[in-house]
């Protein structure tokens, strides 16, 4: 039989009785219970949790919470049992994490309700700041306040207010936002201030933000819109030309939205309006100077008086249209110009302007010394587009196209015998519109001057000039026109439409089947002429019932002839 000692037994004893102690006093690990302070050591703090249960603090968890001074023997506090005996045979005991469970059960009440929880910043992180609220929680930079935030450092270890977004318990983890609660702060602030906004209030205010349409302005508790329209009543290219962020202004009040809460407000609202100077100080053809403001492609704007500008139109700058698409080239901003007023506009706060009204019109001298028929000498200037240009009278000048090079000629091939620089010698042909119209090829006459009173039906004799598959070119009389007779056109009889019956020089007739003077087009037809001769032939002399040839018709006919000659 195996013997006990005395003390094997006292601690079975001891064991056992500890045993019944704690599940009498339902001490439970993970839990928080009461415990008794029964010692305070120089580094820590002895807390008897009964069933003869004591265990040891540190004094740093009661730092944490800022309360050791406040501590003595005797006083019962919460403690979180971690271990009632670890594997030294000591309880492990907690002040710290008993009072965040408190705490975050707190929190959690708080974030449930909508509740606001007070606390401090301590310090930055990344992506926003550190927040002390019983426990750490994180406060992200878009949160700190309704506008953003350089400088942090008035805010550090004040107590102040935040809104619980988010926490999760398992993560340890909290996110608040101290911009809600100065939203809800002010709230109520800017709905009564919004209230008392009336049109046509005048009020302080502070440039916040700059737009590229304009900028926002702080009334004190409320933002408002001023449109770059109504900034001022000059010209200016963007709103930061006559703005800077932080600079008071004073504002007047203009719309007022109460369903969107949007205030709109001016500044130019508070000078004199220069338009209102416009109907006693200029009227049109007035000469007036001005400053140019703006260069756009399709013209320019002028101011003539502080805050009243009107447009020069790029047709209304010169007299010469090959600079009237380049405004740019011409004028600058800031440049000083004289100019005319054309037309106001009093509704619509419109002036026109121009500039070449000041000039003599080279036109009008031009056309009284060089009308339609005369012949210049000329150089070509630029040659683009199948087209030669050439300078006639300074800024004036004249178009060439390829069709009125030569009367014979391809057009496009006729073009490459010319080169910018050459001296040539043109005849005006038309001029509408201040486009001058030139041709080359009617220095020398006009070849459709011969067939003018012809007309269609009427038959010509023409010189064979050149044959092939393509038919026959002639040209009409000595000085006439020269056209291509097809081979459809040749002959009445399929078989006698041969291009090659014909030799250069030969002489031939031909119907015209078409005319048109002005267009300087004529078609001619062999076959609608000898269609004709034979109708009038058969006719005349015979009939188709007759049996008769035409070769014998013909014959007769020209028989008869003879004899009645």
């Amino acid at each position: 039989m195996k013997q006990v000692s005395l003390d094997e037994n006292n601690s079975t004893e001891f064991d056992s009785l500890l045993a019944e102690s704690i599940n009498n006093n339902n001490l439970k690990e993970g839990t928080i219970i009461k415990g008794t302070i029964a010692e305070i050591e120089d580094d820590a703090i002895i807390v008897d949790i009964g069933a003869k249960v004591e265990g040891r603090i540190s004094k740093r968890e009661f730092a944490f919470q800022k309360e050791q001074k406040e501590l003595s023997i005797g006083d019962t506090i919460d403690v979180y049992l971690d271990k009632i005996e670890n594997h030294n045979g000591e309880c492990i005991l907690s002040r710290s994490k008993a009072k965040s469970k408190e705490i975050w059960g707190e929190i959690e009440k708080s974030f449930e309700s909508g509740e606001l929880v007070e606390g401090v910043i301590t310090g930055k992180v990344k992506g926003g700041l550190s927040c002390e609220i019983g426990v750490t929680a994180f406060l992200p930079g878009s949160q700190i306040d309704t506008r953003p935030v350089r400088d942090i450092s008035h805010l550090i270890d004040v107590p102040q207010k935040f809104k619980i977004l988010k926490m999760d318990l398992k993560r340890n983890n909290i996110v608040v936002s101290r911009r809600a609660v100065l939203e809800e702060m002010h709230k109520e602030v800017r709905e009564e201030r919004f209230l008392q906004l009336k049109l046509g209030d005048v009020v302080d205010g502070k440039i916040k933000a700059i737009t590229d349409y304009g900028a926002f302005v702080d009334l004190g508790s409320y933002d408002s819109l001023l449109h770059s329209s109504d900034i001022t009543y000059k010209r200016i290219g963007h709103p930061s030309e006559v703005l800077k962020i932080d600079q008071q202004v004073k504002v007047k009040i203009i719309k007022v939205d109460p369903e969107k809460n949007r205030v709109s407000v001016g500044m130019k609202q508070l000078e004199d309006d220069p338009w209102n100077k416009v109907k006693d100080t200029f009227n049109v053809n007035d000469k007036v100077t001005g400053v140019v403001t703006n260069v756009a492609d399709y013209g320019i704007f002028i101011e003539i008086e502080n805050g009243v500008e009107g447009l020069c139109h790029k047709d209304m700058l010169t007299w010469s249209a090959k600079q009237n698409s380049k405004p740019g080239n011409l004028y600058a901003r800031s440049q000083s110009v004289d100019c005319q007023i054309l037309e106001i506009d009093h509704e619509k706060r419109r002036l026109s302007l121009g500039i070449k009204q000041l000039i003599p019109n080279p036109w009008k001298k031009f056309n009284d010394e060089n009308p339609i028929g005369k012949i210049l000498d000329t150089s070509i200037t630029n040659i683009k587009d199948n087209v030669l240009f050439c300078n006639l009278d300074g800024e004036i000048d004249g178009a060439v196209f390829s069709k009125d090079l030569s009367w014979d000629a391809d057009p496009k091939e006729e073009i490459k015998k010319y080169k910018v620089g050459d001296q040539i010698k043109v005849k005006i042909i038309s001029n509408d519109n201040e486009k001058v119209s030139l041709s080359v090829r009617e220095v020398e006459g006009n070849p459709f001057d011969e067939i003018r009173g012809k007309a269609k039906g009427d038959v010509v004799t023409c010189s064979v000039v050149e044959t092939g598959d393509f038919g026959v070119k002639v040209k009409i009389g000595d000085k006439g026109p020269s056209t291509i007779i097809k081979k459809s056109d040749l002959a009445l009889r399929k078989s006698d439409a041969r291009p090659d019956r014909w030799a250069r020089n030969d002489k031939l007739d031909a119907s015209i089947t078409n005319i048109d003077i002005a267009n300087y087009k004529i078609n001619l037809s062999i076959r609608v002429m000898e269609e004709q001769i034979e109708k009038e032939a058969m006719e005349k002399y015979g009939s188709k019932d007759s049996g008769a040839s035409l070769g014998a018709i013909l014959g007769k006919a020209l028989g008869r002839d003879k004899k009645e000659d």
